[in-house]
């Protein structure tokens, strides 16, 4: 019997329905105790009244809730409550994968990225003995964020179950009617399953084969009238080939979902982690273009980004200055950047960074280049004209496709009403791109501000220097800081920065007794009164992630971080270090690649690159080790963490030589260099830097 609104089941209250899933009905719950939202799904009466089906689910559910996966629905508990069983699950705000397939198939791009998260999501699982064996669009969700979520794994049996348990038959016969019409998941069967075989993770291989072919062309390859017509083309036939169906896929993507597809499973792939090895080989070309003289910040190449699909994107170009003095060009710049912090607080926009955008500085700008460029749907143009105590900003927002005018306006006020202003433009923007929101959501807009103007322009001054990877910027923004801090002392934003630019110092050589004391002291401030401060919490949770080694009180700022702003490159660079370090290497990764997406062309782009390349490392990964480290010191050819670390991946693929030369420039960069001296550095624990150790000794570096 359906559960209503307001029923009570223990401390969890149900909200309202969200659907049947394969193991039951669905709904929204609240948990009371813990003052969070849950699904809550409500297993079928004929499992609870079978003491011997209740017990072995129960097994099976305990395996699942021990999967811990970015890309896989986290299963907090099964529980009990008057005769009704059910579980406990993470609720995902989103909509089905189903519901994002086109016609005509999505871009290339797109179901590289979507095929990668499926096949780790899938590899993790496999790895705990648990196969999913009822993957389907369906089953997948992208949440508004944009990040793959696979659901329902009750129908998954653990690959140590008892032979003689016949659960894969149990399933097949009850997906299929007698009445010969699909009610179930047929077109997502493997062979093994329509036969009533019993099946391992292959299976799901096979299915992932499936989903990337109707991801790609919008149909799936297996066709027929009724469950016996696709079971018969499931077992006998061969789909259409994929560059028939799409002219413009990559012959490998068809290499790589015709082997998923094949019908026998010696033949197929045989791990979901050779799935995703091989995509993410592929999804490389794509993902990297020639730059040109775009940018100096020395990359060479930088990764186009794709934004999740459904979500809106915008870069905010940097706003003419028309004031007519050039000293007023910071003001202009920290205009902007109050308008990019502001919309990076709206949970389901994709906001390009500061550093990135402003690569256009003073250039002719084509806004469908730009939008090309940086891989977003939406270009704001501007201009600040300042007199006195008088300021004008006007804005206008283009759809970088057709470059048509979307929303402008203008607006007027005093430098006391800064702030305002901003705020104004900021709310205008966003419900340009979103009429109907709700104006809760706008108010995050909305933030502490200081209450001294000349500490803001202070602050302002010294952006430019305190968000590069140049030596002796860090001097130069410390100039104004210290005198923003004088005149505000509980300025949260600055002490975040403060803290940076002596880091910096530090791992640039200048070694002073009180540099790192001096950050620590900022760092604890920023965290401390940075509540509302997105940029205060990620600079002050990586200064003490960096410093102290307390990877706990790091994370847990720098995730207040990207709540408050979900578009956070700085944020999201920061978060995949310290995971790496802490030993979290599957979100290191998928963090570090946000974060590259989000800010392509900034000069900080070192920082994701780095802790990919850390994740990589530690995980055995050392191509992708060796790649992303030699991107890292690309971007910042001073620093010489990115080229030990691709010491060590090359040392690991038996690059020896190659491997020495880096270890040469290392100590050229850095000449008291020592592998024991990365220990008191902090980068990791002493645990995990075993290995790398081992391998830079083998380079040649000093112990």
């Amino acid at each position: 019997m359906p559960l209503s609104p307001a029923t009570r089941l223990g401390v969890y209250e149900i909200v309202a329905p969200l659907g049947a899933g394969g193991m039951g009905e669905v709904y929204r719950a609240r948990d009371t105790r813990l003052a969070r939202e849950v699904a809550l799904k409500v297993l079928p009466t004929e499992m609870s009244s079978s003491p011997d089906r209740l017990a072995r689910f129960e097994r099976e559910a305990r395996t699942v809730a021990g999967l811990n996966h970015p890309n896989i629905v986290v299963l907090y508990s099964m529980e009990e409550e008057d005769g009704i069983h059910f579980l406990t699950m993470e609720l995902v705000e989103g909509q089905s994968l189903d519901r994002h397939i086109t016609a005509d198939g999505l871009p290339a791009a797109q179901v590289i990225e979507l095929g990668v998260a499926l096949a780790d999501a899938l590899a993790a699982a496999h790895e705990k003995g648990v196969v999913h064996r009822d993957l389907k669009p369906a089953n997948v969700m992208l949440t508004r964020e944009g990040r793959v979520k696979v659901l329902d794994f009750g129908l998954a049996k653990l690959g140590q179950a008892d032979a003689g348990q016949d659960l894969s038959r149990a399933v097949t016969v009850a997906l299929i009617s007698d009445l010969g019409l699909v009610v179930g998941t047929v077109p997502y069967m493997s062979p093994e399953q329509i036969r009533g075989e019993a099946v391992d993770a292959r299976s799901d291989v096979f299915s992932l084969g499936i989903m990337l072919y109707e991801l790609a062309t919008g149909r799936r390859p297996f066709a027929g009238g009724t469950s016996a017509d696709i079971s018969s083309a499931i077992l006998r036939d061969a789909p259409p080939l994929l560059t028939r169906m799409r002219t413009d896929l990559p012959a490998d993507l068809e290499r790589i979902v015709s082997r998923c597809l094949e019908k026998n499973v010696r033949e197929r792939f045989q791990t979901a982690l050779d799935v995703s090895n091989e995509l993410r080989g592929l999804r490389r070309p794509l993902e990297h273009r020639e730059v040109g003289q775009m940018t100096d910040t020395g990359h060479g190449e930088a990764p186009l980004p794709h934004m999740p699909p459904g979500r809106a994107s915008i870069a905010v170009l940097p706003f003419d200055n028309l004031s007519g003095d050039a000293e007023d060009e910071y003001f202009a710049d920290g205009i902007v950047e109050e308008i990019i912090t502001g919309l990076s607080r709206i949970k389901w926009l994709f906001v390009i960074s500061r550093n990135s955008t402003f690569i256009y500085k003073g250039k002719p700008v084509d806004v469908k280049a730009v939008g090309h460029d940086l891989g977003v749907r939406y270009v704001l143009q501007g201009s600040v004209r300042r007199a006195g105590n008088h300021v004008r900003v006007t804005g206008q927002l283009i759809n970088a496709e057709t470059a048509a005018h979307v929303w402008a306006d203008r607006y007027d006020g005093t430098l006391g009403d800064i702030f305002a202003l901003q705020d104004e433009m900021t709310v205008s923007v966003i419900g340009a791109l979103e009429p109907t929101l709700r104006k809760a959501e706008m108010e995050r807009v909305r933030r502490t501000r200081p209450n001294n103007l000349d500490a803001y322009d202070m602050f302002l001054r010294a952006l430019p220097f305190a968000t590069t990877a140049m030596p002796g910027d860090a001097d130069k923004a410390l100039h104004f800081l210290q005198e923003a801090i004088r005149l505000e002392p509980n300025y949260a934003a600055v002490h975040g920065f403060i803290a940076w630019c002596h880091e910096q110092r530090y791992l640039r050589g200048e070694r002073h007794a009180d540099t790192r004391h001096i950050a620590l002291v900022h760092a604890h401030a920023a965290i401390e009164g940075g509540n509302d401060d997105a940029m205060a919490l990620a600079m002050g949770g990586f200064v003490v992630g960096v410093l102290e080694r307390d990877y706990e009180t790091a994370l847990e700022a720098i995730d207040r971080s990207l709540a408050l702003s979900p578009s956070s490159a700085l944020a999201f660079g920061f978060s995949s270090i310290i995971r790496a370090w802490k030993g979290e290497d599957s979100t290191a990764i998928e963090h570090a690649k946000i974060g590259i997406r989000l800010s392509p062309f900034d000069p900080l782009i070192y920082l994701p690159y780095v802790g990919l390349a850390f994740a990589h490392l530690f995980a055995g990964n050392f191509v992708e080790a060796a790649t992303a480290a030699s991107r890292a010191s690309a971007a910042n050819p001073r620093f010489s963490v990115p080229r030990y670390l691709h010491a060590a991946a090359l040392v690991r693929l038996d690059r020896f030589e190659e491997a020495k030369a880096l270890a040469d420039s290392v100590l050229a960069l850095q000449p008291g260099f020592t592998i024991t001296g990365l220990v008191s550095d902090n980068f990791t624990t002493p645990e995990r830097l075993g290995m790398p150790a081992e391998a830079l000794h083998r380079a040649g570096l000093p112990q």
